[in-house]
């Protein structure tokens, strides 16, 4: 072999060799900027993983399988940014590319949910429960997005669903129960909270639910019994202490509901609601300043609040003794 033509062999051997091993270094950068992205998802730099996303999809080198969780990824993504449009986008290429992809299809579903697509949110939950006709997770899903547009009925159609798979699960007792109390079956709606704290005493929600319904009902003493309890617990919110000061002002204790919204306040200092209710009890308590500095703060915030404008004119105007 002469040296002019060994140079000439070497370098088609070293071209092929580049040639055989780009692909595989590409895709392995394809894959490293994938798995960057779903780390960057989850410490919450969702830009970063977008744009990691994206590098993955287009470097052109992944299979279907691949291309398609990344799509998936990527949608998911949007969905935590709010922008639903392109997260449905990347739902449905993820699906062409993967037909049967379950989780895709879930993501694609709850999407079509959070922008009032209700067809093709209910089209994407059957398709899924072919996929998983057991995954109580989609039950419990579908039965949310029903209850947000008042199905309450098929909405816990599909909850006895999960209690039919799972008769001991204490989040979906407490679900059917919030639905049977918007339905005004408080009877039905007691009971469901109550195996709730059965199963699982420790949740301080369940107590509060069960109270709520009972209020409803008129059994105040009961149901301050339940917020009480809920409460001593710790980890409630300020509409827990808003409906326990509604409580304590039917049973006549204008001082303890106005502590109790003024919790409310501390905790949402703009609860329209909370300022109102603490208004009407300074009223109750005889502390009309207190009362005419929480009607102007409801006015500001809302301005039309009739309540509110009753209240400051009543105040306004006393009546004449």
């Amino acid at each position: 072999m002469t040296p002019a033509l060994g140079k000439h062999v070497w370098r088609g051997l070293l071209i092929a060799v580049l040639l055989a091993v780009t692909p595989a270094v590409v895709f392995a950068q394809a894959n490293k900027d994938f798995q960057a992205g779903v780390t960057a998802a989850k410490a919450g730099k969702l830009d970063h993983a977008i744009q990691l996303f994206t590098q993955a999809i287009e470097v052109g080198t992944l299979g279907k399988e691949d291309l398609a969780r990344v799509y998936n990824s990527r949608g998911a993504t949007y969905v935590r940014m709010q922008k639903l449009d392109l997260a449905i986008s990347d739902f449905t290429r993820a699906i062409k590319l993967k037909p049967k992809y379950f989780q895709a299809l879930v993501n694609r579903a709850e999407a079509y949910g959070k922008k009032g697509k209700w067809e093709g949110a209910e089209e994407d939950y059957a398709l899924a429960l072919r996929e998983k006709p057991q995954e109580i997770s989609i039950f419990i899903d579908r039965a949310k997005m029903r209850a947000d547009r008042n199905r309450l009925d098929t909405a816990i159609d599909d909850i006895n669903e999960v209690l039919r798979l799972q008769l001991r699960h204490d989040k979906a007792l407490a679900l059917r129960g919030k639905y049977f109390r918007k339905q005004g079956r408080y009877f039905r709606a007691v009971e469901d909270f109550s195996a709730a704290i059965q199963l699982k005493g420790s949740d301080p929600s369940y107590y509060a639910e069960r109270g709520l319904t009972l209020a409803y009902m008129e059994k105040y003493r009961d149901a301050l019994a339940d917020m009480d309890h809920a409460a001593g617990m710790g980890s409630v919110g300020p509409d827990h202490f808003y409906y326990r000061g509604l409580i304590h002002g039917a049973l006549g204790d204008h001082t303890k509901a106005w502590l109790d919204y003024n919790r409310a306040i501390e905790m949402k200092p703009d609860y329209v609601a909370a300022i109102y209710a603490r208004a009407v009890a300074a009223v109750g308590a005889d502390d009309l300043n207190r009362a005419r500095e929480d009607s102007v703060r409801v006015l500001e915030l809302d301005p039309g609040h009739q309540g509110a404008e009753r209240l400051l004119h009543r105040l306004d105007n006393p009546p004449q003794r």
